[in-house]
Protein backbone atom coordinates (compact mmCIF):
# COMPACT_ATOMS: atom_id res chain seq x y z
CA UNK A 1 0.00 0.00 0.00
CA UNK A 2 2.73 2.57 0.66
CA UNK A 3 4.68 1.82 -2.21
CA UNK A 4 1.60 2.20 -4.49
CA UNK A 5 1.08 5.49 -2.57
CA UNK A 6 5.00 6.60 -2.93
CA UNK A 7 4.66 5.21 -6.75
CA UNK A 8 1.64 7.71 -7.00
CA UNK A 9 3.22 10.41 -5.40
CA UNK A 10 6.36 10.23 -7.85
CA UNK A 11 3.99 10.08 -10.78
CA UNK A 12 2.24 13.58 -9.69
CA UNK A 13 5.81 15.24 -9.24
CA UNK A 14 6.93 14.23 -12.56
CA UNK A 15 3.68 15.71 -14.03
CA UNK A 16 4.89 19.04 -12.04
CA UNK A 17 8.33 19.31 -13.24
CA UNK A 18 7.65 18.87 -16.87
CA UNK A 19 7.57 22.09 -18.85
CA UNK A 20 4.04 21.06 -20.49
CA UNK A 21 2.57 21.61 -16.76
CA UNK A 22 4.22 24.82 -16.44
CA UNK A 23 2.39 26.31 -19.17
CA UNK A 24 -0.96 24.39 -17.88
CA UNK A 25 -0.94 27.02 -14.81
CA UNK A 26 -1.69 30.20 -16.56
CA UNK A 27 -4.02 28.51 -19.08
CA UNK A 28 -6.17 27.31 -16.17
CA UNK A 29 -5.73 30.53 -14.24
CA UNK A 30 -6.15 33.23 -17.27
CA UNK A 31 -9.61 30.74 -18.04
CA UNK A 32 -10.41 30.97 -13.58
CA UNK A 33 -10.24 34.60 -13.56
CA UNK A 34 -12.08 35.38 -16.99
CA UNK A 35 -14.74 33.02 -16.38
CA UNK A 36 -15.44 34.69 -12.60
CA UNK A 37 -15.22 38.66 -13.99
CA UNK A 38 -17.05 37.21 -17.11
CA UNK A 39 -19.26 34.08 -16.99
CA UNK A 40 -19.99 34.19 -20.78
CA UNK A 41 -16.75 33.22 -21.45
CA UNK A 42 -17.16 29.67 -20.17
CA UNK A 43 -19.91 29.04 -22.37
CA UNK A 44 -19.29 26.01 -24.17
CA UNK A 45 -19.94 28.00 -27.61
CA UNK A 46 -17.36 30.31 -26.98
CA UNK A 47 -14.42 27.49 -26.58
CA UNK A 48 -16.07 25.46 -29.62
CA UNK A 49 -15.53 28.73 -31.45
CA UNK A 50 -11.86 28.95 -30.36
CA UNK A 51 -11.06 25.19 -31.13
CA UNK A 52 -12.24 25.67 -34.66
CA UNK A 53 -9.84 28.02 -35.05
CA UNK A 54 -6.34 26.44 -33.01
CA UNK A 55 -5.66 23.59 -35.37
CA UNK A 56 -4.48 25.64 -38.31
CA UNK A 57 -2.38 27.59 -36.62
CA UNK A 58 -1.32 24.67 -34.08
CA UNK A 59 0.14 22.36 -37.15
CA UNK A 60 1.88 25.20 -38.26
CA UNK A 61 3.50 25.94 -35.15
CA UNK A 62 4.39 21.75 -34.47
CA UNK A 63 6.13 22.65 -37.81
CA UNK A 64 7.85 25.54 -36.85
CA UNK A 65 9.01 23.55 -33.63
CA UNK A 66 11.04 21.41 -35.65
CA UNK A 67 13.91 23.49 -36.33
CA UNK A 68 13.48 25.14 -32.72
CA UNK A 69 14.36 22.12 -31.60
CA UNK A 70 17.93 22.03 -33.57
CA UNK A 71 18.65 25.16 -32.67
CA UNK A 72 17.42 26.90 -36.03
CA UNK A 73 14.27 29.33 -36.91
CA UNK A 74 11.87 29.18 -39.82
CA UNK A 75 10.01 32.36 -39.88
CA UNK A 76 8.31 31.21 -43.52
CA UNK A 77 5.90 28.83 -42.45
CA UNK A 78 2.79 31.37 -42.38
CA UNK A 79 3.64 31.85 -46.45
CA UNK A 80 3.99 28.33 -47.37
CA UNK A 81 0.42 27.97 -45.45
CA UNK A 82 -0.99 30.28 -47.88
CA UNK A 83 1.42 29.03 -51.24
CA UNK A 84 0.02 25.23 -50.63
CA UNK A 85 -3.47 26.41 -50.48
CA UNK A 86 -3.21 28.25 -53.24
CA UNK A 87 -1.59 25.95 -55.33
CA UNK A 88 -4.02 23.07 -54.14
CA UNK A 89 -7.57 25.16 -55.34
CA UNK A 90 -5.96 26.86 -58.56
CA UNK A 91 -4.65 23.26 -59.89
CA UNK A 92 -8.21 22.15 -58.37
CA UNK A 93 -10.58 25.08 -60.29
CA UNK A 94 -8.10 26.10 -63.37
CA UNK A 95 -6.99 22.71 -64.22
CA UNK A 96 -9.80 20.72 -63.27
CA UNK A 97 -7.27 18.31 -61.66
CA UNK A 98 -8.33 15.55 -59.03
CA UNK A 99 -8.07 17.25 -55.69
CA UNK A 100 -6.38 14.71 -54.03
CA UNK A 101 -3.82 14.64 -56.61
CA UNK A 102 -3.66 18.78 -56.11
CA UNK A 103 -3.16 17.85 -52.55
CA UNK A 104 -0.01 16.13 -53.11
CA UNK A 105 1.20 18.45 -55.38
CA UNK A 106 0.93 21.22 -53.35
CA UNK A 107 2.48 19.38 -50.45
CA UNK A 108 5.36 18.80 -52.50
CA UNK A 109 5.56 22.36 -53.27
CA UNK A 110 5.81 23.19 -49.57
CA UNK A 111 8.33 20.60 -49.15
CA UNK A 112 10.86 21.98 -51.78
CA UNK A 113 10.65 25.40 -50.07
CA UNK A 114 11.57 23.02 -46.67
CA UNK A 115 14.51 22.01 -49.26
CA UNK A 116 15.60 25.34 -50.12
CA UNK A 117 15.74 26.79 -46.40
CA UNK A 118 17.48 23.86 -45.35
CA UNK A 119 20.39 23.84 -47.61
CA UNK A 120 20.71 27.86 -47.60
CA UNK A 121 20.79 27.59 -43.34
CA UNK A 122 22.63 24.24 -43.43
CA UNK A 123 24.60 24.19 -46.61
CA UNK A 124 25.28 27.38 -47.00
CA UNK A 125 25.59 28.73 -43.90
CA UNK A 126 23.41 31.71 -44.11
CA UNK A 127 21.54 32.49 -40.88
CA UNK A 128 18.40 30.86 -40.34
CA UNK A 129 16.22 34.12 -39.95
CA UNK A 130 17.44 35.63 -42.91
CA UNK A 131 17.62 32.69 -45.08
CA UNK A 132 13.87 31.75 -44.45
CA UNK A 133 12.83 35.92 -44.36
CA UNK A 134 14.02 35.39 -47.72
CA UNK A 135 11.86 32.31 -48.74
CA UNK A 136 8.82 34.10 -46.81
CA UNK A 137 9.37 36.33 -49.73
CA UNK A 138 9.86 34.59 -52.55
CA UNK A 139 6.89 32.36 -51.80
CA UNK A 140 4.65 35.53 -50.33
CA UNK A 141 5.16 36.95 -54.01
CA UNK A 142 4.71 33.44 -55.92
CA UNK A 143 0.85 32.67 -54.24
CA UNK A 144 -0.19 35.81 -56.57
CA UNK A 145 1.25 33.59 -59.79
CA UNK A 146 -1.72 31.29 -59.28
CA UNK A 147 -4.51 33.95 -59.08
CA UNK A 148 -6.47 35.27 -62.07
CA UNK A 149 -9.58 36.61 -59.56
CA UNK A 150 -9.06 37.20 -55.76
CA UNK A 151 -10.34 33.73 -54.95
CA UNK A 152 -10.75 29.76 -56.20
CA UNK A 153 -13.85 28.45 -55.01
CA UNK A 154 -13.70 24.66 -54.32
CA UNK A 155 -17.14 24.06 -55.02
CA UNK A 156 -16.34 22.56 -58.30
CA UNK A 157 -16.82 18.55 -59.07
CA UNK A 158 -13.39 17.45 -58.67
CA UNK A 159 -13.40 19.22 -54.50
CA UNK A 160 -16.72 19.53 -53.74
CA UNK A 161 -16.94 15.73 -51.90
CA UNK A 162 -14.16 16.55 -49.85
CA UNK A 163 -15.51 20.27 -49.19
CA UNK A 164 -18.61 18.45 -48.34
CA UNK A 165 -16.56 16.19 -45.62
CA UNK A 166 -15.13 19.27 -44.09
CA UNK A 167 -18.71 20.76 -43.78
CA UNK A 168 -19.85 18.41 -41.55
CA UNK A 169 -19.11 18.15 -37.33
CA UNK A 170 -17.98 14.83 -35.63
CA UNK A 171 -18.81 14.58 -32.19
CA UNK A 172 -19.26 18.55 -32.55
CA UNK A 173 -15.99 19.56 -33.52
CA UNK A 174 -15.18 19.84 -37.61
CA UNK A 175 -12.58 17.85 -38.98
CA UNK A 176 -9.59 20.24 -38.90
CA UNK A 177 -9.87 19.52 -34.88
CA UNK A 178 -9.68 15.84 -35.27
CA UNK A 179 -6.74 15.33 -37.89
CA UNK A 180 -5.19 17.94 -35.46
CA UNK A 181 -5.35 15.63 -32.87
CA UNK A 182 -4.32 12.96 -34.60
CA UNK A 183 -0.83 14.51 -35.78
CA UNK A 184 -0.24 15.57 -33.05
CA UNK A 185 -0.32 12.46 -31.17
CA UNK A 186 1.64 10.92 -33.86
CA UNK A 187 4.21 13.65 -33.93
CA UNK A 188 4.25 13.27 -29.51
CA UNK A 189 5.14 9.43 -30.56
CA UNK A 190 7.96 10.20 -32.86
CA UNK A 191 9.67 12.56 -30.77
CA UNK A 192 9.30 11.32 -27.25
CA UNK A 193 9.36 7.74 -27.73
CA UNK A 194 11.69 7.04 -31.00
CA UNK A 195 15.19 7.14 -31.65
CA UNK A 196 14.91 9.49 -34.67
CA UNK A 197 13.01 12.01 -32.06
CA UNK A 198 16.29 11.24 -29.29
CA UNK A 199 18.31 12.50 -32.36
CA UNK A 200 16.81 15.36 -32.87
CA UNK A 201 16.34 17.11 -29.66
CA UNK A 202 20.28 15.68 -29.41
CA UNK A 203 21.21 17.93 -32.22
CA UNK A 204 20.08 20.51 -30.98
CA UNK A 205 21.30 20.43 -27.65
CA UNK A 206 25.05 19.83 -28.43
CA UNK A 207 25.94 19.45 -31.91
CA UNK A 208 29.55 18.05 -30.74
CA UNK A 209 28.31 15.38 -28.82
CA UNK A 210 25.74 14.59 -30.93
CA UNK A 211 28.49 14.41 -34.29
CA UNK A 212 30.27 11.98 -31.71
CA UNK A 213 27.43 9.83 -30.95
CA UNK A 214 27.33 9.50 -34.75
CA UNK A 215 24.27 11.43 -35.37
CA UNK A 216 24.05 13.04 -38.72
CA UNK A 217 23.40 16.68 -38.07
CA UNK A 218 23.21 18.04 -41.17
CA UNK A 219 20.98 15.81 -42.20
CA UNK A 220 18.62 16.28 -39.15
CA UNK A 221 18.58 19.85 -39.84
CA UNK A 222 17.69 19.57 -43.40
CA UNK A 223 14.61 17.36 -42.06
CA UNK A 224 13.57 19.63 -39.10
CA UNK A 225 13.28 22.52 -42.22
CA UNK A 226 11.42 19.71 -44.32
CA UNK A 227 9.28 19.16 -41.64
CA UNK A 228 8.78 22.38 -40.92
CA UNK A 229 7.49 23.48 -44.38
CA UNK A 230 5.40 19.91 -44.79
CA UNK A 231 2.80 20.80 -41.46
CA UNK A 232 2.75 24.56 -43.25
CA UNK A 233 1.31 23.49 -46.13
CA UNK A 234 -0.99 20.72 -44.24
CA UNK A 235 -2.22 23.52 -42.53
CA UNK A 236 -2.45 25.62 -45.03
CA UNK A 237 -4.42 23.19 -46.94
CA UNK A 238 -6.96 22.29 -44.36
CA UNK A 239 -7.83 26.07 -44.09
CA UNK A 240 -8.35 26.44 -47.45
CA UNK A 241 -10.59 23.10 -47.57
CA UNK A 242 -12.29 24.10 -44.35
CA UNK A 243 -13.60 27.80 -45.72
CA UNK A 244 -13.91 26.24 -49.58
CA UNK A 245 -11.86 29.19 -51.03
CA UNK A 246 -8.68 29.62 -52.22
CA UNK A 247 -7.05 32.74 -51.02
CA UNK A 248 -3.50 33.88 -51.50
CA UNK A 249 -3.69 35.94 -47.99
CA UNK A 250 -3.95 32.50 -45.91
CA UNK A 251 -1.19 32.35 -43.64
CA UNK A 252 -0.65 36.15 -43.63
CA UNK A 253 1.07 36.63 -39.71
CA UNK A 254 0.78 32.88 -38.87
CA UNK A 255 4.72 32.78 -38.72
CA UNK A 256 5.03 34.41 -35.59
CA UNK A 257 2.09 33.66 -33.83
CA UNK A 258 2.99 29.54 -34.54
CA UNK A 259 6.75 30.75 -32.88
CA UNK A 260 5.42 32.48 -30.07
CA UNK A 261 3.10 29.29 -29.54
CA UNK A 262 6.50 27.04 -29.82
CA UNK A 263 8.16 29.49 -27.01
CA UNK A 264 5.27 29.53 -24.83
CA UNK A 265 4.68 26.02 -24.91
CA UNK A 266 8.28 25.40 -23.99
CA UNK A 267 10.53 24.64 -26.42
CA UNK A 268 14.51 26.18 -26.07
CA UNK A 269 15.49 28.50 -28.27
CA UNK A 270 18.62 27.33 -27.91
CA UNK A 271 17.30 24.41 -29.24
CA UNK A 272 17.96 20.42 -27.71
CA UNK A 273 14.20 20.93 -25.58
CA UNK A 274 10.65 20.64 -27.28
CA UNK A 275 7.27 18.69 -26.93
CA UNK A 276 3.92 18.66 -29.25
CA UNK A 277 2.04 18.74 -26.12
CA UNK A 278 3.16 21.92 -24.78
CA UNK A 279 3.22 23.20 -28.33
CA UNK A 280 -0.38 23.03 -28.46
CA UNK A 281 -1.15 24.12 -24.99
CA UNK A 282 1.13 27.03 -25.72
CA UNK A 283 -0.96 27.79 -28.81
CA UNK A 284 -4.30 27.07 -26.89
CA UNK A 285 -2.89 29.64 -24.06
CA UNK A 286 -2.70 32.97 -26.88
CA UNK A 287 -5.80 31.73 -28.31
CA UNK A 288 -7.25 31.74 -25.11
CA UNK A 289 -5.62 35.02 -23.66
CA UNK A 290 -6.53 37.24 -26.94
CA UNK A 291 -10.16 35.68 -26.83
CA UNK A 292 -9.84 37.12 -23.16
CA UNK A 293 -8.74 40.73 -24.24
CA UNK A 294 -12.00 40.49 -26.09
CA UNK A 295 -14.45 39.69 -23.22
CA UNK A 296 -12.85 41.91 -21.07
CA UNK A 297 -14.02 44.96 -22.97
CA UNK A 298 -10.02 45.45 -23.99
CA UNK A 299 -9.15 46.86 -27.65
CA UNK A 300 -8.65 44.18 -29.61
CA UNK A 301 -4.84 45.47 -31.09
CA UNK A 302 -3.70 44.63 -27.31
CA UNK A 303 -3.86 41.03 -28.88
CA UNK A 304 -0.57 41.76 -30.36
CA UNK A 305 0.88 43.08 -27.09
CA UNK A 306 -0.66 40.02 -25.42
CA UNK A 307 1.49 37.97 -27.64
CA UNK A 308 4.11 39.90 -27.14
CA UNK A 309 3.98 39.76 -23.45
CA UNK A 310 3.32 35.92 -23.24
CA UNK A 311 6.61 35.40 -25.61
CA UNK A 312 8.94 37.87 -23.39
CA UNK A 313 8.13 36.09 -20.63
CA UNK A 314 8.69 32.49 -22.09
CA UNK A 315 11.61 33.47 -23.00
CA UNK A 316 12.85 35.35 -19.99
CA UNK A 317 12.29 31.83 -18.28
CA UNK A 318 13.98 29.70 -20.51
CA UNK A 319 17.65 32.11 -20.56
CA UNK A 320 16.82 31.56 -16.70
CA UNK A 321 16.80 27.84 -16.78
CA UNK A 322 19.66 28.10 -19.27
CA UNK A 323 21.54 29.45 -16.56
CA UNK A 324 21.12 27.25 -13.98
CA UNK A 325 22.50 24.19 -15.64
CA UNK A 326 25.20 23.27 -14.58
CA UNK A 327 28.46 23.62 -17.48
CA UNK A 328 29.69 20.27 -18.73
Amino acid sequence: MRESVKGNENFIKKIVKTDEFGVLIPLIGIILITGILRPTFLAPNNFGAMFTQIPFIALTALGAGFPLMVGHVDISTGKVAGFAGIIMSSLVVSRGMNIWLAILISLAAALVVGLVNGILVVRMGISDFVATMGTLYVVGGLRYLFIQGYQFSLNTPEGKGLIEAFDKRYLGMPLPFWLMLVIFAAAYVVIKKTIWGRHLLATGDNREVAILAGIKVDRMKITAYLLSALLAGVAGILLTLDVGIGLPETGDGWEFRAIAGCVVGGISLSGGKGSPVGILIGITLIFVAENAIIFLGCPGTMKTAVQGLLMAVAVLCDVYRQKKKIPA
